[in-house]
């Protein structure tokens, strides 16, 4: 039931050998359900709901339900969807429901076109509702029930996207204008970003304070120039590096929202191409996820994306689903240099990963005897993972002559590592 309220509130490029860079969360977290379609949406919203543009997503740990003595509900997050066309933010309370709120038009109550939304622990949620020009604030109360608050900030043109810091601060990303607009938590106003923008459409943040931010990172991405480039910026507005869908290799690309990990990773959706994209902390492109199709790791114009960092829990919207996915690990045995080697001199494993994990190498002969367990399990970022074997057995004494299997265990560095690992080989020579 949880998988599946998860994903009907949310309203890899696949390969032949299904990546693992995200993972189906196993049955006994969401009894089969990690991806929702238009019929159960019907089902638990009513015979006459129908999927009209959904958009931005946000999920957030709510104080109001956090049990402070365990971290056993950290995973209990509440999703807010947008669903443009209606009109209307869908959303879960707790595991119990579903309900919506809002409708079409421009007083309370009413939204215009709305796409994106950020949401805190406290109950605040913040909607760009862009069709009416505006930024609403919403409040969350215990009882499942929202309130219209009013709204943040004044002059928009055609807002589409909002994302909250730590500490309260409010981006919007304020298409029309050619500017990101910075708010202080009390509504005023701290920033103006125009430089190095233009059209920006969606936007995430991180930011030092975060409690999941294994790296203490503290940067803004912003999707802008018509859905073609995403861009990393400073807090204070200053662009620090930048990626175009060409130096990816892609011929054409329409970049939707953007998510970041807690360790810096950055997600962005692609609905053009049917994908997620995946960079590092550095905005250096990893990997493309996916492909257009029905099935696990397969998308349909995936829009909205949100990571709820402490857990690595992934939501993607689509056009006419959702679906719920774990950051896992994935990597690969890239070589020992050299090889063959001299026990005197021994070799190097070179590991990549596309997302930080934890290692453990164990060497073993050819009569399949272990030989030598490498260093102990250890947490490795993204990249390149260099582990030294000195060509020495567990006694210390150099090995013989012959063909040894090198053995790598990978294991996240979130949720999934409770039921997930992922094992390498690869077989190196001593020469003496």
């Amino acid at each position: 039931m949880r998988g599946l309220i998860f994903i009907l509130s949310a309203l890899v490029s696949a390969s032949n050998y299904h990546p693992s860079t995200l993972l189906v969360p196993p049955y006994r977290h969401t009894l089969g359900y990690n991806r929702a379609n238009r019929f159960y949406l019907s089902l638990y919203l009513g015979g006459s709901f129908q999927f009209q543009d959904p958009q931005g997503l946000t999920a957030t740990k709510l104080k109001m339900y956090d049990d402070t003595t365990t971290r056993r509900d950290d995973d209990e997050v509440t999703l807010f969807a947008v669903h443009s066309g209606a009109g209307e933010i869908i959303y879960n309370v707790e595991f119990k429901r579903l309900e919506r709120y809002g409708e079409k038009g421009s007083g309370m109550g009413q939204f215009n076109q709305p796409m994106g939304i950020a949401a805190t622990p406290d109950g605040d949620v913040y909607v760009a509702d862009a069709g009416n020009n505006r930024v609403v604030h919403l409040r969350y109360a215990e009882d499942g029930s929202i309130a219209w608050l009013g709204k943040i900030g004044s002059d928009y043109n055609h807002p589409t996207d909002v994302a909250v810091d730590s500490k309260g601060a409010i981006y919007v990303a304020d298409e029309g204008n050619n500017r990101v607009v910075v708010f202080n938590p009390d509504g005023s106003v701290r920033s103006v970003w125009k430089r190095d923008l233009f059209k920006p459409r969606a936007l995430a943040v991180i930011d030092r304070d975060a409690p999941a931010n294994d790296n203490k990172d503290n940067f803004v991405v912003v999707i802008d120039s018509r859905q073609k480039r995403i861009s990393m910026f400073d807090p204070y507005g200053d662009l620090k590096v930048r990626v175009t869908h060409k130096e990816m290799g892609y011929e054409d690309v329409r970049f939707a929202y953007v998510a970041i990990d807690r360790s810096g990773s950055i997600y962005v959706t692609d609905m053009h191409n049917h994908q997620i994209h995946k960079f590092d902390r550095h905005l250096h492109y990893i990997i493309s996820i996916g492909r257009e199709g029905s099935d696990d790791y397969e998308f349909y114009s995936p829009r909205g994306i949100v990571i709820n960092p402490p857990t690595g829990q992934v939501f993607i919207a689509e056009a006419e689903g959702g679906q719920y996915y774990w950051i896992g690990a994935d990597g690969f045995i890239a070589g020992c240099y050299p090889n063959p080697f001299d026990a005197d001199q021994g070799t190097t494993i070179s590991i990549y990963l596309t997302e930080t994990a934890t290692i453990a190498v164990e060497i073993y002969d050819e009569d399949g005897f272990l030989v030598r367990k490498l260093s102990p399990r250890h947490k490795y970022p993204i990249g390149e993972a260099l582990i030294v074997w000195d060509g020495r057995d567990e006694r210390g004494e150099r090995v013989k002559t012959g063909r040894y299997t090198v053995k790598a265990e990978l294991k996240p560095a979130n949720i999934s590592k409770r039921y997930f690992k992922k094992e390498l080989q690869t077989t190196v020579r001593c020469t003496e």
